[in-house]
């Protein structure tokens, strides 16, 4: 019968052993409240001033009256966000960021606007008709108070490289009707659609 052997262990130290213990010093005047590092400042914080100036406009009662005014400050408002230029914002500014902007009455407007756009458009393709010439005849089936609403908050918002498409409304008018125009001139008739083979 053979016999195990037994092994020997030898124990080994710890590393931390040999580390001198380090003497934690108590903190006697800690400050109110930590001031964020200006190296470490967020987008947000260097346009913070801009962003306050736009929404006290926009949150106060001339801007109600002021329909042009308050959709280029909304504009720009929207315009620093597309640009990253709130990126850091604090949440408290966040909200008041989107009830000034989405969630104003200005805001929901242009949502039904552009919905109602889209449905006229998408009835035009339904009908086989061009496009271009549903958008004009939306366009221009709106209120000269829609029109700036949508040109001003979607057609023309400032985009993510700070552009715009349009010098004015105008232009953009005058863009959609060059479309209808060019749409009428190239569109089919209806038979000509339907495929005389069967």
């Amino acid at each position: 019968m053979r016999r195990s052997r037994s092994i020997e262990i030898t124990p080994v130290p710890s590393v931390n052993a040999s580390l001198a213990p380090l003497r934690v010093q108590p903190v006697t005047a800690a400050p109110d409240r930590i001031l964020p590092d200006s190296r470490y400042a967020t987008a947000f914080s260097l346009n913070q001033a801009q962003f306050n100036a736009l929404t006290a406009f926009l949150g106060s009662a001339e801007a109600g009256t002021q329909l042009d005014k308050r959709l280029k400050a909304m504009q720009t408002l929207r315009g620093l966000a597309a640009r990253g230029q709130l990126r850091g914002i604090d949440s408290r500014n966040a909200r008041l960021f989107h009830q000034l902007t989405d969630q104003s009455d200005l805001g929901q407007r242009e949502a039904a606007i552009q919905q109602d756009e889209v449905a006229a458009i998408t009835a035009a393709l339904a009908h086989q008709t061009p496009p271009a010439q549903a958008q004009l005849a939306f366009f221009d089936h709106l209120s000269a108070d829609d029109q700036a609403i949508h040109f001003e908050l979607n057609i023309n918002a400032v985009n993510m490289h700070g552009f715009q498409r349009y010098n004015s409304l105008d232009a953009y008018r005058r863009k959609l009707a060059a479309d209808a125009a060019q749409a009428s001139m190239t569109a089919l008739p209806p038979a000509a659609l339907t495929s005389s083979v069967i």
